[in-house]
């Protein structure tokens, strides 16, 4: 007899009773599936019986294994089935049934929140159990046909027997991962009931800010009924009866005002803490490859976030709009009024058409600020019913996303880091040591603002100089003979210069700091063509190419397809300094950028491109496109070697004519000059043009025309708040801004915070305005700011 043959079939007949069950498990459960009517029973359904059939068969596996006690050889075709046949086909199904039901989990959840309709979640319901009903009866025919042929087959199962023979019982690892299973479908469906009462908590907090715009449009009715009310009274005002109806109306209108709550402190208290007690969550959002999606939620963050930047900066506008609109109103009615009293008094009606007039001035203001109010109801009602949604959770998108500067959450942020944590035990721990050692307290705030303002004193002093510092400006040009040679840069320029003359394909960016000669090296290459190849391109200029011209606006595109459509016979220059000016509220710096990319791509064989820019500006437009591969090279000016600067220093001291002097009557020799100017090196990190312009700083005409040199303090303080740093951020980055772009991007604090700080910028001499009213940084503190911005790293 065959030793893999079936034999005792006394206990194979008792186990064979576990599979019939399961079997028999899996049938009731195919047709329960059947009977389901709804999204709702269906999900019921699946998380109840679905469970209860996965506990069936682990316990179906659990026997067999316990029976076989993991090490008899297998003789029996349950036992082959039920650990090595079935398993794989019957996980298939759970993880069917678990993406079924998490699936009908968010159609219920989204019907709830209304963004699905009847028949979609109807047609969501019959397709999931059209699916679960093909699916299932496959899996149930393959089930009854394997253990069918198994059995009328002895040969066909001692040879799979066979084959499994030397393999380990894989029952374990499968009951772990049933096990799994089973925990996702309770997590689910706890997460499901958490998620709808989010939903219910929800339309809770929309209720309550709609509660508040309610408020706003009764109180609108009210006064604007009032004020009509009002209005009519005093143009049938003739008699002293008619007055004092008149009078009566006009104190009604008042005594409304003295009543009106614009904003109700309790409805916004209750609305805070009803936004605090919104759960954190692990949502199990999708599947992928047979796990299960979960993201943690932070509703109660994320919920807040959204409203403070989606809903709040209207909801204050409106308020603001409302207080303003009625304190008006009140204030005309309040002075009517008392006018109608006195001619009450002295028992005369005198003549009303002024009052007739100013009311119905105010009043049709009136109306046009509850126009204005309805605006932004509205918008506050289609934000919070379109998007204030729980099961926005399910998009690929971030959940309530508010677009947001890392660098601005960066700077609010105030949570503690672990040094935070340590230093009070560290500098517990070294308080006694080296008693010698100096203490110095921090600074004030004020304390430092008027350190900075004695050093702003000194510069604005010398931001028109005379002549002899006027030769260490660089903000103009001041001639060939005052350029110093910076070889390295230069030589490289003119090989790229040379290979583009040659056909081959070139352009190039120049990048670096505020001063660090940009521009210098721009009007270098530029001398490299004949005047008229040379074009600077400028918002606001002329450009003429071959005989034709055109006005150029901010629209790069625009200027450049100009110029493809104009070069014909020759091969132009065309140089961007300063590439920041390219942007308008019509057309953005990120468009012009791609512009000027797509151009490079297709014409720089024939056109020969030069950009300017900060390295600032390079790696922000980097984040948001490819733009440095635009460019066949980039060059870096921001460090000079020493012996150039210094020959720069001196070219310009000595076309002076005049000595220099270290104290009076001890004038400075070379060695001594050479050593100040290192130390300026050094101390600007090697930056050409802010050495130049800190010579300037340190150094003051005397009465007899000589020179003296003082080792003043050159580099400004950071005395600047966070609301101050971002402004200049801003200002730097993109060149200037405007007081608009600032009111959009800190919305709810402009007026509060951001506004008094660009005044005071203004007025201690930090930011200027152009000709075109944009705030820029002076010239006398660009390199300064820059540098602390840069240590903050705010800037790159």
């Amino acid at each position: 007899m065959n030793q893999n043959a079936p034999s005792n079939p006394e206990p194979i007949e008792v186990e064979r009773i576990f599979l019939d069950s399961f079997i028999s498990e899996f049938q009731k459960f195919i047709e329960g599936i059947a009977e389901q009517s709804s999204t709702e029973e269906l999900y019921t359904y699946l998380f109840e019986n679905g469970t209860s059939l996965l506990e069936v068969y682990c316990n179906v596996g659990e026997t067999y294994f316990l029976a076989s006690d993991n090490t008899s050889v297998i003789t029996e075709v349950d036992h082959y089935l039920v650990h090595f046949s079935y398993p794989d086909r019957f996980k298939s199904i759970v993880l069917l049934l678990r993406d079924v039901l998490l699936q009908l989990s968010i159609a219920k959840l989204r019907a709830a929140d209304g963004l699905v309709s009847d028949d979609t979640l109807e047609s969501h319901f019959e397709k999931s159990q059209t699916l679960l009903n093909t699916e299932l009866e496959k899996s149930l025919s393959y089930f009854a046909q394997e253990r069918k042929v198994l059995l009328e087959k002895p040969e066909i199962l001692n040879r799979k027997i066979e084959s499994v023979k030397h393999f380990s019982n894989p029952w374990k690892t499968y009951q772990v991962q049933f096990e799994t299973l089973s925990d996702q479908f309770i997590e689910i469906d706890q997460t499901h009931n958490s998620l709808k009462e989010a939903i219910t908590h929800y339309g809770l907090i929309r209720d309550m800010i709609l509660q508040l715009r309610t408020d706003v449009i009764k109180s609108n009715g009210l006064f604007e009924s009032k004020a009509d009310e009002c209005l009519k009274e005093l143009g049938k005002t003739t008699d002293l009866e008619q007055l004092n109806i008149t009078i009566k109306a006009f104190e009604e209108l008042t005594s409304l005002g003295i009543g009106l709550v614009i904003r109700s402190e309790s409805t916004l208290r209750h609305l805070d803490y009803s936004v605090d007690q919104l759960p954190t969550l692990d949502v199990p959002i999708n599947t992928a490859g047979g796990f299960l999606v979960v993201r943690k939620v932070d509703l109660r963050k994320l919920s807040e976030k959204w409203l403070d930047y989606e809903i709040l900066p209207y909801l204050t506008d409106l308020w603001d709009l409302q207080e303003a609109t009625y304190s008006h109103l009140l204030n005309v009615a309040a002075q009517i009024k008392s006018g109608l009293k006195v001619a009450r008094k002295a028992q005369q009606i005198p003549s009303l058409d002024a009052e007739i007039a100013s009311l119905t001035l105010v009043t049709e203001q009136q109306k046009k600020a509850i126009q204005q109010s309805h605006d932004f109801i509205t918008y506050i009602e289609n934000e919070l019913i379109d998007n204030f949604k729980v099961t926005q959770i399910y998009l690929e998108e971030e959940y309530l996303k508010v677009p947001f500067q890392t660098n601005f959450s960066r700077l609010k942020s105030s949570k503690q880091g672990p040094l935070n944590t340590y230093w009070p035990k560290i500098s517990n721990l070294f308080k006694n040591l080296g008693k010698q050692v100096k203490e110095v307290q921090e600074k004030t705030p004020h304390q430092r603002l008027e350190v900075a303002l004695e050093i702003l004193e000194t510069r604005n002093e010398k931001e028109t100089p005379d002549h002899y510092h006027s030769l260490f400006l660089n903000k103009n040009f001041i001639g060939d003979l005052f350029l110093v040679k910076r070889k390295n840069h230069e030589e490289e320029l003119l090989k790229i210069l040379s290979n583009w003359k040659k056909g081959q394909s070139r352009s190039v960016a120049i990048l670096g700091d505020p001063l660090s000669g940009k521009s210098t090296l721009l009007e270098f290459a530029s001398h490299q063509f004949k005047s008229n190849e040379v074009h600077y391109l400028s918002p606001g200029a002329e450009i003429s190419i071959e005989g034709r011209k055109q006005k150029m606006g901010f629209d790069l595109n625009e200027v450049l397809n100009f110029l493809k459509r104009s070069v014909r016979n020759s091969k132009p220059i065309l140089v961007l300094d300063d590439f920041h000016q390219w942007r308008s509220s019509e057309c953005s710096l990120l468009a012009n950028a791609t512009a000027l990319i797509d151009f490079i791509s297709s014409s720089s064989t024939k056109v020969f491109i030069l950009v300017g820019m900060t390295n600032s500006l390079h790696l922000h437009l980097n984040s948001r496109m490819q733009f440095a591969l635009g460019f066949t090279n980039l060059l870096d000016t921001n460090c000079t070697g020493s012996e150039e600067i210094y020959r720069a220093v001196m070219l310009r001291h000595g076309a002076s004519h005049r000595a220099i002097y270290e104290k009076e009557g001890v004038k400075m020799n070379e060695v001594q000059l050479q050593k100040k100017i290192t130390w300026l090196i050094k101390k600007f990190d090697y930056n050409i043009g802010a050495v130049l312009q800190a010579w300037i700083f340190c150094t003051d005409v005397q009465e007899d025309g000589s020179i003296r040199f003082t080792e003043k303090e050159t580099h400004l303080n950071d005395f600047l708040s966070i609301t101050e740093l971002l402004i200049l951020k801003n200002c730097l980055l993109f060149g200037y801004c405007s007081d608009l772009e600032l009111k959009n991007l800190f919305t709810d604090r402009y007026e509060t915070e951001y506004k008094p700080a660009v005044r005071k910028l203004l007025n201690i001499g930090v930011l200027d305005r152009d000709t075109n009213g944009f705030l820029i940084v002076k010239n006398t503190v660009r390199q300064d700011l820059y540098s602390i911005l840069k240590y903050k790293e705010l800037l790159a």
